[in-house]
């Protein structure tokens, strides 16, 4: 059972590297000033996750987005019988954290961890949902966000509704060719919608 994150703050010395590298991401989709920069550093802190602690606990509201440094997460749905579902895996450098939380302020069903050491920017949600209405470029992001999100999700519905397995895996194999190794095989095999049996057989019939 995996369990919520110890975390590392580390507010008064953060990483160098991982604010750069934070900003890098930011200013691919818009411009932001030191002015906003400050502003988005006293309201977000550094932090380390252990593999298989949690970031967020389904129906549970974290009040923090997340941007992965370093490391691997995933999100995934867990039913009442305790089967889980993988959602999408996010791996560094990139943005996680839950949409619903973030646009309407209630806690999302779905939970993340971490599938390896991971690290993270955690910036605030209660600070960002207001930067979002109130400043041009926090606005800007909130919405870039928002659309590559939108895709994302079509494009995961398309591949589960219009797809056979085998597709949806090579799918998986070429969009994501240096995540195969890091993720176990059960986990692949739930986000494509199978069972790990069922994958084993797909590898097989794929080997020349």
């Amino acid at each position: 059972m995996t369990s919520k994150p110890s975390v590392g703050n580390n507010k008064q010395q953060p990483s160098a590297g991982a604010y750069l590298g934070l900003r890098t991401l930011i200013e691919r989709m818009c411009p932001i000033d030191d002015n906003d920069w400050a502003q988005l550093i006293a309201n977000s802190s550094f932090q380390t996750i252990k593999k298989h602690q949690l970031l967020l606990s389904a129906n549970e509201k974290s009040g923090q987005l997340w941007f992965v440094f370093q490391g691997l997460v995933r999100n995934f749905y867990t039913t009442k019988e305790g089967k889980e579902f993988n959602k999408s895996f996010i791996a560094a450098p990139s943005l996680c954290g839950a949409m619903t939380e973030i646009v309407t302020g209630k806690p999302s069903r779905f939970s993340i961890d971490a599938l390896e050491d991971t690290s993270v920017i955690a910036i605030s949600i209660p600070w960002f949902r207001e930067m979002s209405t109130t400043n041009s470029a926090f606005k800007t992001l909130a919405l870039v966000l928002a659309e590559q999100l939108a895709l994302k999700k079509e494009h995961r519905e398309a591949e589960l509704l219009l797809d056979d397995a085998p597709t949806r895996y090579q799918h998986f194999l070429k969009e994501s060719p240096h995540l195969f190794a890091r993720i176990p095989a059960y986990h692949i095999a739930s986000y494509i919608g199978i069972t790990e049996v069922a994958l084993s057989r797909i590898k097989k019939s794929l080997k020349p």
